[in-house]
């Protein structure tokens, strides 16, 4: 560590600790129903308002602001703009914070690089995990798209340590960029071996582990305390049989890079709760105006804690369905998607494609190891499938008179060996070339 070079980093770090600090205490208040955070959510708002006022005056001048608003009467911000001002969003005190450079948006195809703040987001996971039921001496494993050595991987290693102690994100991470049939036995080898209490990683994941395990008819030799789905969308189907095959309870983590919203499922209802004290959670209509209880809208986010960029009311493009707000925590019932997941119909008019599939019971799903959507024709799109156990001519024929009945949408079928994920090995449910 260059010490002269960070001096000026001082009073940031101790900032950043003393919130550290008083966050992790007051955050366990979330475990109660009826926890009020009121005061500690206006304090940071008014907080990162007020360093922002003083750090993006180019910002504030540029979107006629004089830094008395309210945090409604602010605009609303997208990737697309941030992309197109970048000048606008640079702090005055970069020389004095603790950042690094970020990308994020890769499942999108639309790749967005910013900078980002030492934050809180190690504290809230430590206390979901804590939620879940961690204690020391629990291992855990974390499944992502981390790149491994071509030595490892012909050696059919697929895994690498990460902390000794665990927390906040894992023990060792499982490469899932490398996980197919052939290899999945390599990964429940490592399992066996670090017989880990708790799973953490993307839902496509642990649902194809669980594909390969209910197939094979595996046993695990160790009792899993939990599993924490995060970055992608989980569709109840997985959720069951992730739970059915591992014999355990799923926890959803839903958070972005931007380091914005921290939200989690704490009970079999999956209603997620939004701490108050990572950032500011609205869910807007498309003229900006905040849905009603039980209502679908855009989740809009400001971050309490990255004082490298000002996310203030940063339209994510993801959907949730609104359920309230009680003692300034945000509940959202459900994370339906994102607003990138559309499907377009001959007269061009819009279908929200998690609804037309997910909101209906398909036998198909128990059949199927992977798939994605693409559209590259109004009314028409195409399945790629790799097939599982069972898989048969009635699955793609539900699946075809399905979206055809209920949305007017024809459909081909293509049938491949495998279906390449993100560089992140995230998985791409649907590629929109109409929108492109």
């Amino acid at each position: 560590m260059h010490i002269l070079k960070n001096l000026n980093k001082i009073f940031f770090w101790t900032d950043y600790f003393i919130q550290d600090c008083q966050i992790r205490r007051k955050i366990e208040k979330l475990k109660k129903e009826d926890a009020d955070f009121s005061k500690e959510e206006a304090f940071l708002r008014n907080k990162m308002l007020r360093y922002c006022r003083l750090a993006y005056p180019d910002y504030y001048k540029y979107y006629g602001l004089t830094g008395d608003e309210k945090l409604e009467e602010f605009p609303l911000i997208s990737k697309k703009d941030m992309r197109a001002h970048p000048e606008l969003f640079r702090t005055k005190y970069k020389k004095w914070i603790a950042s690094h450079t970020a990308t994020t948006g890769g499942s999108t195809g639309h790749p967005f690089g910013f900078e980002l703040s030492a934050n809180h987001d190690p504290v809230h996971q430590e206390f979901l995990w804590r939620l879940m039921g961690f204690q020391k001496g629990d291992k855990i494993i974390c499944i992502n798209g981390m790149s491994l050595s071509a030595e490892k991987t012909k050696e059919n290693i697929y895994y690498c340590h990460l902390s000794p102690d665990q927390l906040p994100y894992g023990g060792y991470a499982l490469s899932c960029l490398y996980l197919t049939e052939e290899t999945a036995k390599y990964y429940f080898d490592f399992m066996e071996k670090i017989k880990p209490s708790f799973l953490r990683g993307y839902s496509s994941a642990v649902y194809f582990l669980a594909q390969y395990a209910d197939l094979h008819k595996l046993k695990l030799g160790f009792t899993l305390k939990g599993i924490q789905l995060t970055s992608e969308t989980a569709f109840e189907y997985q959720i069951a049989f992730i739970e059915q095959t591992f014999g355990t309870k799923v926890f959803l983590q839903y958070g972005h890079t931007e380091a914005a919203v921290f939200a989690y499922t704490y009970d079999e209802s999956r209603r997620y709760r939004c701490s108050p004290l990572y950032g500011h959670v609205e869910v807007l209509d498309e003229q900006g105006n905040h849905v009603k209880e039980g209502e679908t809208g855009e989740v809009v986010v400001t971050s309490y804690s990255n004082y490298a960029m000002p996310f203030i009311r940063y339209r994510t493009g993801d959907l949730a369905e609104y359920g309230g707000t009680k003692g300034a925590v945000v509940t959202l019932n459900k994370v339906q998607g994102r607003t990138q997941d559309i499907i377009y119909t001959f007269s061009k008019t819009t279908v929200f494609l998690t609804a037309l599939i997910f909101g209906l019971h398909y036998q198909a799903f128990a059949h199927i190891s992977k798939w994605k959507i693409i559209q590259k024709e109004y009314g028409k799109v195409i399945f790629q499938i790799v097939k599982g156990a069972g898989y048969s001519e009635k699955d793609e024929e539900e699946l075809r008179e399905s979206f055809f009945r209920n949305a007017g949408i024809e459909t081909k079928f293509e049938y491949v060996e495998d279906i390449e994920l993100t560089k992140r090995g995230k998985s791409v449910f649907l590629d929109q070339q109409l929108n492109g």
